[in-house]
C-alpha cells in the first residue's frame, strides 16, 4: 500500500482552494479594470517581435507550474512563504490594474492548430484589455522558481527549472498577451514580493512551527486582511474614476 505524503496531501488541497479564490479575485478586478479608458503602451520594440503563435504551448504551463513546488519542496515553509509572496504580488497588482489600466488590440491570427488554441486564450481574455501590468502570468511564474531554488533537484534540475521560468516569461511576449514592460515588470514583482514575504512571513507565523500548522496560523490572519484589502481596492479605484471623469 502507498503512503501518501501528508504534507503534499495538505499543501495540494490548500494551492486547489487557493488557486479558486484566485480565478474569482482576478475576474473580478479584470471585469471592473476592462470598462476602463485603457492606455496603449506598445513600443517599437514590442511592434518589431513577431506573433509566434507556437508559443502558446509554454505559455500554458504557467496554469499547471504553481503546482511544481508540490513535488519539489523539502523544506514546506517556503510553500507559506510562495503564497504570501503570491497574496503579495496579487494585491499590489491589482492596485495598478484599476489605476493604470493597460490595453491594445490583438493581432490577427492564421489557421493552424496553435493559431486555434492561442484564438482560445484571446476569447477567454479581457477585450480590449485588462490585469496587463505587470504580468502576473511572469509574476508567478518566478515566484514559484525562487521557491523551488535549492530544494530537492540538482543543479540541471534547478537549471531546468530556470529554462521553463525564461521560457514561460518570452512566451507571454510572442503571443501578445503581454508587452515587454509587462514582462519585466512582472519579473520585478517577483523579487519584491519574495523579498517581502521573507520579512513579513514570521510576522504572521512562527516558521518554528510545523509548517502545516504555521500555514494555518497565517491564513486565519491574512485571509481577513486581504479580503479587506481588495474590497478598499475597488472602492478606492472606483472612487478615483469617478472623481477624474469629472475633472
Amino acid at each position: 500500500m502507498v503512503r501518501t505524503n501528508p504534507d503534499r496531501a495538505f499543501f495540494l488541497k490548500a494551492s486547489l482552494i487557493f488557486y479558486a479564490l484566485w480565478i474569482v479575485s482576478f475576474q473580478l478586478v479584470g471585469r471592473y479594470a476592462v470598462q476602463l479608458p485603457g492606455l496603449d503602451m506598445t513600443s517599437a520594440w514590442d511592434q518589431q517581435i513577431p506573433l509566434i503563435a507556437a508559443f502558446i504551448w509554454p505559455y500554458e504551463i504557467c496554469y499547471i507550474f504553481p503546482f511544481l513546488p508540490l513535488f519539489i519542496l523539502k523544506d514546506w515553509h517556503r510553500f507559506n512563504r510562495a503564497l504570501l509572496a503570491v497574496m503579495i504580488a496579487n494585491l499590489l497588482a491589482f492596485i495598478v490594474y484599476v489605476t493604470f489600466p493597460i490595453a491594445y488590440p490583438k493581432p490577427v491570427l492564421g489557421h493552424g492548430f496553435s493559431e486555434r488554441i492561442l484564438l482560445l486564450e484571446y476569447t477567454y481574455d479581457f477585450n480590449p484589455g485588462a490585469n496587463k501590468l505587470p504580468s502576473l502570468h511572469v509574476a508567478f511564474t518566478w515566484i514559484v522558481f525562487l521557491a523551488c531554488r535549492k530544494q530537492r533537484l540538482s543543479r540541471l534540475g534547478d537549471f531546468l527549472v530556470l529554462f521553463v521560468a525564461i521560457l514561460i516569461t518570452f512566451s507571454t511576449i510572442f503571443v501578445k498577451q503581454h508587452l515587454i514592460i509587462d514582462a519585466v515588470t512582472g519579473f520585478l514583482w517577483a523579487g519584491g514580493a519574495w523579498g517581502m514575504a521573507k520579512l513579513l512571513y514570521p510576522r504572521f507565523a512562527d516558521p518554528r512551527q510545523e509548517a502545516r500548522l504555521a500555514f494555518k496560523h497565517m491564513i486565519r490572519r491574512i485571509a481577513p486582511l486581504a479580503l479587506f484589502a481588495l474590497v478598499l481596492i475597488l472602492f478606492a479605484a472606483d472612487l478615483y474614476w469617478k472623481i477624474w471623469i469629472k475633472w
